[in-house]
């Protein structure tokens, strides 16, 4: 019985997990669908980065349910969906299964996320870029690869030991606030090594064959306007919307725990009351 009961409660916080990553991706991937489509239009040459930017959000708020169902969304929320659902459930496994989570958490997160947004950024700068649609160089996939792989350590492993670090050191006593705060400095501030590998990236593949240091000049042209809107791109990403899948996954993990508890609580009553008949009627008959 007690397996059973494990095994459904497993099976909830896992039904949680998925629902939490979800919202939380449903909520932040117009922003980002905008953004990287910008960028993407900008280091082609295809649009000016304002320009483009002031496009998608006119498209977003004039025409949102034709929005979202555009595949650069969908393809966005693929991503984000699918980070934010194995980073919840890889943590729910480990607690289950008593593990340390941080090595499964950054592999599997960071498998999630570099399969689904290659996939993304391979479709997004095909859609996008001028030069006819054609494979991704190699070189661009490794470079996209440890763009993601930096982002995935810095939204989901550093937060945590950062916030501790912030109440060890007395700077954020309360767990909330610094767990919070962890959780949007973190992804910003990688952001100034990952976007060169995003640019570099490309480059590569819409100018190929350059040199080295046309490809420098092309970052120094793009770098830092092109990190300011990746950070502020990250933020929805993995900082609101990493704090709003931790906090929708923890109030809803309450709500179910409660009404586990008034469901326990009412089979406990009931099945105390026919003892309780059966003792009053016993000793009535004995009474008698």
């Amino acid at each position: 019985m007690q397996e059973t009961n494990n095994g459904s409660l497993l099976a909830k916080r896992l039904g949680v997990d998925i629902f939490a990553a979800s919202t939380a991706a449903f909520g932040v991937s117009p922003f980002i669908a905008i953004v990287d489509r910008s960028i993407i239009e900008n280091a082609s040459g295809r649009e000016k980065l304002g320009k483009a930017l002031k496009q998608g959000f006119i498209h977003l708020f004039t025409r949102p349910f034709n929005f979202i169902r555009s595949p650069s969304f969908f393809l966005v929320f693929g991503v984000y969906a699918a980070t934010y659902s194995t980073a919840n459930t890889i943590d729910t496994i480990c607690a289950y299964t008593k593990q340390d989570n941080q090595t499964p958490k950054f592999l599997g997160t960071t498998i999630a996320n570099m399969t689904t947004c290659i996939y993304k950024d391979r479709a997004f700068t095909r859609m996008f870029g001028l030069v006819a649609p054609k494979g991704l160089p190699w070189s661009s996939y490794g470079y996209f690869a440890a763009r993601d792989a930096l982002t995935i350590a810095a939204s989901f492993n550093i937060p945590p030991t950062l916030a501790k670090e912030f109440q060890d050191r007395k700077i954020i006593l309360d767990s909330e606030t610094s767990q919070n705060v962890a959780q949007l400095i973190c992804p910003a501030a990688v952001q100034f090594i990952s976007c060169a590998l995003h640019l570099l990236g490309l480059d590569i593949y819409n100018r190929p064959g350059e040199s080295m240091l046309s490809r420098l000049q092309f970052l120094q042209r793009t770098y830092l306007k092109t990190t300011i809107t990746r950070i502020a791109r990250i933020g929805p990403a993995f900082g609101i919307g990493g704090v709003g899948n931790r906090v929708i996954r923890e109030r809803v993990n309450e709500m179910v725990d409660q009404k586990d508890r008034s469901l326990s609580n009412l089979t406990i009553n009931a099945a105390t009351i026919p003892a309780t008949n059966a003792a009053t009627s016993s000793n009535t008959s004995a009474n008698q």
